[in-house]
């Protein structure tokens, strides 16, 4: 079972200046977990954005919630650059980052599979503290989903500054790119919910055997996302010809876009 180092960022600018630490660390050292972490800090800033003009009732236990959960993501990468054993579903997206044949999209389907389809749960379920709080959660946690839907749009323009030819396989698709990835989020959303509620009904000393559970579950999607199969591996081969050969240009192309704005 992975396990998370002590870390804890509480604030909005503590975890912009977390997200700014494992892009810079990712540059340097020339791997893609900055992919994720370039598109995770403009969700967290558009969460503030909101905060700031006054767009939930209140804006402090919502900086709380969003940090918590953020920290989650932290500490994982904290517990793997140092050597340590994150949870399955985050190991398998941190060591697709040194490889070279992932797209971009993978890499940020990755962090996101991780990250809503095991960490929300937790971290709803460790905030509300017993069955009878977790209603009242239920707000936050929709809001910062409708925020995570809201920007399928940006993640669109950053896909296609590093990738190219991320547009064919949307096409050859015969759907909607948006539509798709709005369902995924729905329901991994609905995942994270149930892995909260049924946390919340556990005596504390289980929750490592729960989480190790669905932690399985979270991995074997990861590997799904890796290997999708022969035909869409096909497509995901042409695309990566267009895509940046080095990890820097790729992040290089997204933080571009990201500074750019839509």
């Amino acid at each position: 079972m992975g396990c998370h180092t002590a870390h804890v960022e509480t604030t909005f600018d503590g975890c912009t200046a977390a997200f700014g630490k494992v892009i810079d660390r990712s540059r340097q050292e020339r791997d893609r977990v900055g992919l994720f972490a370039c598109m995770y800090e403009r969700v967290t800033a558009a969460v503030r954005g909101r905060c700031d003009d006054g767009q939930f009732a209140e804006p402090d236990r919502m900086e709380h919630f969003v940090c918590s959960f953020a920290d989650r993501y932290f500490a994982a990468h904290e517990t793997w650059r140092s050597g340590g054993s994150p949870t399955r579903s985050w190991a398998i997206a941190f060591e697709a980052a040194r490889t070279w044949r992932p797209v971009v999209v993978q890499h940020l389907l990755l962090g996101m599979n991780a990250h809503i389809n095991l960490d929300l749960g937790i971290t709803t379920a460790t905030l509300a503290g017993s069955p009878e709080r977790l209603p009242a959660m239920r707000s936050d946690f929709d809001a910062v989903n409708d925020v995570l839907a809201s920007m399928v749009d940006l993640s669109q323009d950053e896909l296609a500054a590093a990738s190219p030819w991320f547009g064919l396989v949307d096409h050859l698709g015969g759907r909607h790119d948006e539509a798709l990835i709005s369902f995924s989020l729905r329901r991994a959303r609905d995942q994270a919910w149930v892995v909260a509620q049924h946390l919340v009904t556990l005596p504390e000393g289980e929750w490592a055997a729960e989480i190790d559970r669905v932690d399985g579950e979270v991995a074997a999607i990861a590997r799904r996302i890796l290997h999708p199969g022969v035909v869409l591996t096909g497509g995901l081969a042409i695309v990566r010809l267009r895509e940046p050969w080095t990890a820097e240009r790729a992040l290089d192309a997204v933080e571009r876009r990201a500074v750019a704005g839509p």
